[in-house]
């Protein structure tokens, strides 16, 4: 069989969902390529949690340790990204041969830089993942402050240049690839452009009545339950969700936030200074947990921040909808999951300016609402069985890659 590389920072038995997608991949690639894969040493997780997850024996594996350093600190991520992109650039100049297959995902971003660099010397095959949109991302992540500054304009030129020397590109929706197009038009008309979306776990996450996933003295037993659960971070606009939610005027919802991250600590305080009693926390959760966290909400949070439009689809999307959750979405106009949920009927999606609305919906949501919600809840699960199981999406990457 022939080679093909895959290079990643986050690889099994990180249960992130990067390293759980990558790692899945690779193991369904395996099946027709000599896959090895060159990653970081795990940081969030350093041993397997997951009886479900595992990685094939005849995939091969090499780590490079990196740096360590505070993941939620900026600085520290971005020093860590540069040191491993730079080990896995040199580790595959010396074991890549010409016309093999590279496979990269665009996290760490230098990665994709020096891959590129690597394409033109060593007349490699490059297959990019696009999960991030390097340096459209920063804006709305408030990393660089403007789209006018030196700094932005000079790294969108360099990754405009870099994306476009790829021979295939897979993106994870429809606003993603027509950003990516726009992107690369410049440089480039002639990269393969794919759309494979990301799965939802339909045979461990199912749905769950709220008997079988609370105590019968939980304060949410009676209550609609809106769930954010994953990554509480700087692109998904969760602080504007806490400043519609402190306008509601319901006392049968409750909002429950479960995970962790780089706003975590701003949110707690944001809801004690302005004594929100609707508004519950929880940790960090393994991917086993998911089917008990999941069945927890009555409608969950998928929000991604404003001017995120193309720049991410997020992956929790496909296991709430696994889980028979529909999606209370906010976000971009005609972002990949808004038009889901339109065209699938699967939940309600609002942009960030219709904080009015957002309110008003919240407060009116009564009996009716609850039915209306029992019917999203079953299209929910079907679409998930029917479009997005993983084997219907693993058998996209094998056909295209």
């Amino acid at each position: 069989m022939k080679n093909l590389w895959i290079a990643t920072e986050l690889f099994y038995p990180e249960e992130t969902s990067t390293s759980f997608i990558l790692t899945k991949i690779a193991n369904k690639l395996s099946e027709k390529y000599d896959v090895k894969v060159v990653c970081g040493d795990p940081v969030y997780d350093k041993q397997k949690k997951s009886e479900n997850f595992t990685l094939h024996s005849d995939v091969f594996v090499h780590r490079i340790k990196g740096l360590g350093g505070n993941k939620n600190s900026l600085i520290s991520r971005s020093l860590r990204f540069i040191f491993l992109s730079l080990s896995i650039f040199f580790y595959l100049w010396r074991k890549v041969k010409k016309g093999e297959k590279v496979f990269i995902v665009t996290n760490p971003a230098p990665l994709i830089l020096l891959i590129s660099i690597l394409k033109k010397f060593k007349k490699i095959e490059l297959v990019i993942l696009v999960h991030d949109v390097f340096p459209e991302n920063t804006i709305p992540a408030g990393i660089i402050k403007s789209e006018k500054s030196l700094a932005y304009k000079i790294l969108r030129r360099i990754f405009d240049k870099a994306y476009s020397n790829a021979d295939q590109l897979i993106t994870l929706g429809r606003d993603m690839q027509e950003v990516i197009e726009k992107k690369i038009r410049k440089y480039n008309s002639h990269s393969k452009m794919e759309i494979i979306e990301n799965w939802g776990d339909v045979e461990n996450i199912y749905p769950l009545s709220k008997e079988e996933v609370f105590d019968n003295d939980s304060p949410f037993k009676n209550k609609t339950i809106f769930q954010y659960a994953g990554n509480i971070g700087r692109v998904q606009g969760l602080m504007e969700v806490l400043e519609v939610i402190k306008k509601v005027n319901n006392d049968k919802l409750a909002f429950y936030f479960v995970g962790e991250g780089a706003v975590k600590q701003k949110m707690l305080e944001y809801v004690q200074e302005n004594q929100l009693q609707n508004v519950y926390f929880d940790g960090a959760y393994s991917r086993e947990d998911q089917l008990s966290v999941l069945n927890k909400a009555d409608v969950a949070f998928v929000s991604l921040a404003p001017k995120m439009f193309g720049l991410g689809v997020p992956s929790k999307t496909y296991n709430i909808l696994a889980a028979g959750k529909p999606i209370l979405y906010i976000g971009e106009k005609n972002s990949e999951i808004d038009l889901l949920v339109k065209e699938e009927n699967i939940g309600y999606s609002f942009q960030h300016f219709e904080q009015q609305k957002l309110v008003d919906f919240f407060n009116s949501f009564d009996e009716n609402s609850i039915l209306d919600l029992k019917l999203k809840k079953e299209k929910a699960r079907k679409i998930a069985e029917e479009k997005f199981s993983e084997n219907t999406i693993l058998n996209k990457f094998y056909n295209t890659i």
